[in-house]
C-alpha cells in the first residue's frame, strides 16, 4: 500500500468539482488519487519539476476512475503528504507512465 495522502475539506470540494469547471471533465472523488498512490507502477516526480512551489506529482492508475491520474501534493515539515490537486493524465503525463 503507498503512502496516504490527506486532504482538506476545500481540496476535496475542488478535485469534485472539476467537472464544473471544465466542460466534458471528470470530477475525482477522493479516494481515487489514494487508488494512484497504491499503483505499483507509480510514478513519482518528487519535487514536480513543473510546480512552482515544490509540491510533488504522482501519476499512476486508479481502478475505481478506470484510468491513469495525476495527482498533485505538498509534503509537509513532518513529511506527510497534503493533496492539492487531481485530474485525469493526457499527452505528457500519460505517455510518461
Amino acid at each position: 500500500m503507498g503512502e496516504e495522502i490527506q486532504w482538506d475539506p476545500d481540496a476535496i470540494a475542488y478535485i469534485r468539482s472539476r467537472g464544473d469547471r471544465y466542460p466534458d471533465s471528470l470530477g475525482i472523488e477522493p479516494q481515487w488519487p489514494q487508488e494512484v498512490m497504491d499503483d505499483v507502477e507509480l510514478l513519482a516526480l518528487e519535487p514536480d519539476p513543473k510546480s512552482r512551489i515544490g509540491a510533488s506529482r504522482f501519476i499512476g492508475h486508479s481502478r475505481s476512475a478506470g484510468r491513469v491520474l495525476v495527482v498533485i501534493a505538498y509534503r509537509d515539515l513532518d513529511g506527510d503528504l497534503h493533496g492539492i490537486n487531481a485530474w485525469p493524465a493526457t499527452g505528457a503525463d500519460l505517455t510518461l507512465y
